[in-house]
């Protein structure tokens, strides 16, 4: 049977099998002729219509239409204004829908299409992650806010609600654009669809505007005034407007094609994102506001003569990144000393090292391994041409060649180090595979990521080796190595606050520093000897001493807590005391089973005063769990050294 509903100017018609009613909004009933189970009230009659719809699924999308069901009588029943419906596996919803739902959402279904009649009181429509194609032309004009992101929805009727203010179309295939959109709008998405040209004028009370990841090659010469937020990264722009919006705050073109910003951008832009275009130069003249600039990626030699002196609005200096751009040594240095005088205010800036003009042949695998084996057999030649085919193997043998002109090639021990660790790296598949990976972005600036990409390789080994059991009959030399790992952690954070008083710098200068000169000090064995821009590193020998004092102190009073939380020391502890490791499991799987973690949780909230916030509640949750965590696996460790006859391995190492 096909049910359907006709809506008139001051009635509706209700059809089903062969029977029909007509209701009004005067009067309280209406002649039926002879439909049983039809309410005589001026309502409409939802449970016939929603149970002739349930029972029309196909097999698969009954159960989904049941719940729906239950849910719309949920909201008709309570008198609710928001209705989800959202992954029940919905081809189709019905007709009619309570008139007091405002809000619906209807995500994650198999919708192709929506009703042509949908309920004039909705204010919110939420339909993302369908199939529809298209959108009605006869949406009610209360809808203001529309979400049918990740759609196959190909074009925009020529009439969308007139109160529309928000409308998000991200990922769908639309090729362009109406010349009357509502004038109401204030957000527009279209991201990720095949734009390949705008309307010239978009309503005047845009705020924010996101056409991302499109086909644009240029913009409109005038976009909305009170424009707050432009979008317009990875398209084919080759240029930007001459005059932007007065009131624009964020502005993202990056992954265009733009060889030249305009020389006065408006004052007020906040977050300014240019990278991964062809700029050559940046403005002399920044905006006041700016708080952000991304520049990465570009061809620029030099930066403006007037930077050092540009002072922002902002509570913070500002941050210019301009990481891999094709900066010389010498300009690079120069503008570290002036960064670093004390009596600078100007921006913070950032900035990678290398020559990017210099592109390098990948040799295959098996030549690049030659390279540092030279007396290789034929069948370990082989080996390595197999290795060829997996993954990240040509970024390995990239990373190969470059490590081979670092500074360290010079101390001959080091290439006998690489040497044996290459012939581990044939035998271990597994960590084969992490130095693979780590190699990945190791040479996409300078010599010393390299470097420093090395370091992290000697360091996933360490923790390869214990982890896979080579530690599990020497504590000592696996407490030695857990102690390593620490040391390289604290020295990470303290680079993390040297990098944030630094302007003009690399950060991997900063990192691949502070490992390289305390490195006798602190007794890295991972570490190498020489890096090639410790200079221009901005660590003085004040910044070393105290860290290095850091460093110890902490090591002293934390690494038992640290090494009792370790991944690889619980991996040994399976293995060399199982027992006292299942008696641990069982009492942490206890505490949080048995009403002991909800007991702790519930007492803090309380004596804050809330109770019953729920993101509250998880924080306060996952720091009590660590707490459990860390009684419970220092015990642990404490009772298996002391019965291995070694805890005074956990001593204080520093005197």
């Amino acid at each position: 049977e096909i049910l359907s509903i006709i809506f008139n100017t001051d009635s509706y018609t209700v059809e089903c099998g062969g029977e029909t009613v007509t209701y009004t909004r005067e009067t309280e009933s209406e002649q039926a002729s002879g439909a049983p189970g039809f309410s005589p009230k001026g309502a409409v009659n939802y449970e016939l219509i929603w149970s002739e719809w349930a029972k029309e699924a196909p097999p698969k999308e009954a159960q989904g239409r049941e719940e729906a069901v239950q849910r719309m009588r949920d909201c008709l029943k309570n008198n609710k204004t928001e209705l989800r419906l959202k992954i029940l596996g919905l081809t189709t919803i019905p007709a009619c829908i309570p008139e007091q739902i405002t809000t619906l959402i209807l995500d994650h279904n198999q919708l192709k299409s929506l009703p042509e009649n949908l309920q004039g009181n909705i204010k919110t429509l939420y339909a993302r992650s369908n199939q529809l194609t298209s959108i009605p032309a006869t949406l009610p004009d209360t809808i203001q806010k529309m979400d049918l992101s990740i759609n196959f929805i190909t074009e925009l009727p020529g009439r969308l609600p007139s109160a529309l203010q928000s409308l998000d179309l991200f990922h769908n295939k639309i090729s362009c654009l109406p010349e009357n959109l509502p004038e109401e709008l204030l957000y527009l998405s279209v991201y990720a669809n095949s734009i390949g040209t705008l309307p010239e004028h978009f309503p005047s009370g845009i705020t924010h505007l996101n056409v991302q990841s499109n086909s644009l090659t240029a913009l409109p010469e005038t976009l909305p005034p009170g424009l707050k937020t432009l979008e317009a990264g990875e398209n084919d722009l080759t240029s930007l407007p001459a005059s932007l919006p007065t009131e624009l705050q964020v502005l993202d073109v990056s992954k265009n094609q733009i060889t030249v910003l305009p020389e006065t951008l408006p004052p007020t832009i906040i977050n300014l994102d240019v990278s991964r275009n062809e700029l050559i130069n940046l403005p002399e003249n920044l905006p006041v506001a700016l708080q952000v600039m991304q520049a990465s990626r570009n061809h620029l030699v030099r930066l403006p003569e007037s930077l050092p002196h540009f002072r922002g609005e902002g509570p913070q200096p500002t941050r210019i990144i301009v990481e891999y751009n094709p900066f010389s040594e010498r300009t690079i240095q120069n503008m570290q000393r002036l960064m670093s005088s004390v009596d600078y205010q100007g921006p913070q800036v950032f900035f990678a090292m290398g020559d990017f003009s210099i592109v390098r042949v990948t040799r295959p695998l098996h030549e690049a391994v030659q390279g540092w084996l030279t007396c290789l057999e034929e069948e370990d030649v082989n080996k390595w041409r197999a290795f060829e085919a997996e993954a990240n193997a040509a970024a390995f043998s990239r990373f190969l060649d470059y490590l081979g002109d670092t500074q360290n090639t010079r101390h001959p021990d080091f290439k006998e180090q690489v040497s044996a660790w290459l012939m581990r790296l044939a035998d271990d598949s597994a960590l084969r595979e992490t130095a693979f990976i780590i190699a990945m972005d190791a040479t996409i600036s300078c010599e010393d990521r390299v470097t420093l990409t090395y370091h992290q390789m000697q360091e996933a080994t360490l923790v390869h080796d214990a982890e896979r059991g080579a530690f599990d009959s020497q504590l000592a030399e696996l407490i030695m190595a857990g102690r390593e790992i620490f040391r390289l952690e604290q020295i990470e954070s303290l680079a993390r606050e040297k990098v944030k008083r630094l302007f003009f710098i690399d950060e991997i200068e900063v990192f691949l520093g502070f490992q390289n000169q305390l490195r006798e000090s602190l007794s890295l064995t991972t570490m190498t000897r020489d890096m090639r821009f410790y200079n221009v590193s901005g660590i003085t020998e004040s910044d070393l001493d105290e860290a290095e004092i850091r460093i110890k102190i902490a090591e002293n009073s934390d690494f038992h807590k640290w090494f009792a939380l370790w991944g690889p020391w619980h991996k040994v502890l399976e293995r060399i005391a199982p027992e006292e490791w299942r008696e641990m499991m069982d009492k942490r799987a206890e505490c949080i089973e048995t009403d002991e973690y909800q007991i702790r949780v519930n007492a803090e909230l309380e004596a804050l005063g809330i109770a019953g916030d729920p993101d509250a509640e998880r924080m306060t949750g996952m720091r009590i769990m660590e707490e459990i965590n860390q009684t419970l696996f220092t015990e642990n460790m404490e009772n298996v050294l002391m019965k291995k006859g070694v805890s005074s391995l956990m001593s204080a190492y520093w005197r």
